[in-house]
């Protein structure tokens, strides 16, 4: 190997280290790809409103309350109500949701400090031409 300083064979051990532990974390982050359990895409929230019936309640402050689920599609946000009984579900698949786009978010981020690791490391393998004689490649 062509490493031969002290400073630079402990340079490379740690760059060793450091990318192990990279891969580490993106095989922990490729689980959350791989499972099998349905998403949803959106966030939960709780709609008020007033529906506009002159006798109504909510004409004294006691506005309607919808649950719904809001995301975006063709870069327009969707309002959908969420079923009675399925509230708890969408909230889970929501979550799930946000959790593997985070997740990918984070993945990225590895990837690209794995690859400039492997940079590092490839720079302090590599011999110049100088090291070598004439024909001997």
């Amino acid at each position: 190997m062509v490493i031969q300083t002290k400073k630079a064979k402990a340079r490379f051990s740690k760059l060793r280290h450091d990318l192990n532990k990279t891969i580490k974390k993106m095989k922990i982050l490729m689980q959350l790809f791989m499972a099998d359990k349905p998403l949803i895409k959106g966030t939960v929230y709780e709609l008020k409103r007033k529906c506009g019936k002159p006798a109504c309640r909510c004409r004294k402050g006691k506005l309607h309350a919808t649950m719904v689920l809001v995301a975006s599609e063709g870069g327009r946000k969707k309002l959908r109500v969420i079923p009675k009984g399925r509230l708890v579900e969408t909230k889970i698949k929501a979550k799930r949701y946000r959790q593997v786009r985070a997740a990918r978010a984070e993945f990225i981020k590895l990837t690209k400090r794995a690859v400039a690791i492997m940079d590092q490391l490839e720079t302090l393998r590599r011999e110049s031409m100088g090291n070598h004689g004439r024909n001997h490649l």
